[in-house]
């Protein structure tokens, strides 16, 4: 598989992903006050080159022209985050996505070494070989790029992007990549890069692969698959912003969504609920996790 065929399968990912109608997200037909559709497209045009730097990198490093260590995730998915803002001027709509999608990238660029297509689950695990790899610099870099996107969050750890001095002890205690994730309990997207994907993997893929074949339809494939994922992991960003028992009770909502067949009412209902809070509600983790899926949906040969 060629790098620039990855890249696009990436960027492809990214905006399929925004322009399904999933409930409480920006949609080609819905905006929140700061982030408009238009900033999602700009930021996929903006991803493209850095996915396929990222895609060269592994394949590099499975080849031997580069060490693992130097691939340097946390710098691309900083560059990622900083080119995204060059395009627009809304909020932050790439991060989450970088995060999951940048060493998937570099894990299909090196799984993909001797040609052919690889399978879903060893880009992942090449993927994770990569967030293993990864030292406190690319920490330092990670840190950077949230600081960069501003994510409207609240403080809550002691070494976080967002406190003061945290860039400082990184440096000083040289804390790996895999390690500052490992102290994210409770943030979905930390979660995939620390144990290789297991919601990606074990049920947005698979979900979205079953719609997909059931229906041909993209868009609703793609929302199927953010409902199973919503329904069976409560939204990691929206307990961040309204608590845990506001991201458990969105599921149980997701879930009645989906037990009833996915009717039109309901995923209005669900919809307006979600926005009933301004953006309190908004799964913006679980939008992440879909573009994971599409992303491995898109490599394993699904067109829209």
């Amino acid at each position: 598989m060629r790098t620039g065929d990855i890249a696009v399968a990436a960027q492809l990912a990214i905006l399929l992903e925004v322009s399904a109608p999933k409930p409480g997200n920006v949609t080609c037909t819905r905006d929140f006050g700061d982030t408009r559709y238009e900033h999602f497209l700009a930021s996929s045009a903006a991803f493209l080159r850095v996915a396929e730097e990222a895609a060269r990198r592994g394949r590099a490093a499975a080849g031997g022209r580069l060490p693992l260590e130097r691939v340097r995730i946390g710098a691309l998915i900083r560059r990622a985050v900083r080119e995204a803002k060059r395009w627009h001027s809304g909020g932050n709509t790439i991060l989450g996505e970088a995060m999951l999608l940048l060493p998937l990238c570099a894990g299909a660029g090196y799984a993909s070494l001797e040609g052919g297509r690889p399978t879903p689950r060893e880009v992942a695990e090449c993927a994770a070989e990569v967030i293993r790899a990864a030292d406190y610099r690319d920490t330092v870099d990670l840190f950077g790029a949230i600081r960069a996107a501003s994510p409207r969050l609240e403080r809550r750890e002691s070494l976080d992007a967002l406190s003061p001095g945290s860039v400082a002890e990184v440096s000083r205690r040289k804390v790996s990549l895999l390690e500052v994730m490992e102290m994210s309990t409770g943030d979905s997207v930390a979660g995939e890069l620390v144990r290789g994907y297991p919601v990606t993997l074990g049920t947005g893929y698979p979900a979205l692969l079953s719609a997909y074949r059931r229906t041909r339809r993209i868009r609703s494939a793609i929302v199927e698959c953010f409902l199973r994922i919503l329904a069976e992991v409560p939204d990691s960003l929206i307990a961040k912003k309204a608590g845990w028992d506001a991201a458990r009770e969105v599921s149980r909502r997701a879930r009645a969504v989906l037990e009833a067949g996915l009717e039109r009412a309901e995923l209005d209902a669900l919809d307006a609920y979600l926005r009933s809070r301004g953006n309190l509600l908004n799964p913006g983790t679980t939008a992440d996790l879909v573009a994971a899926s599409v992303f491995l949906a898109l490599l394993e040969g699904i067109t829209p």
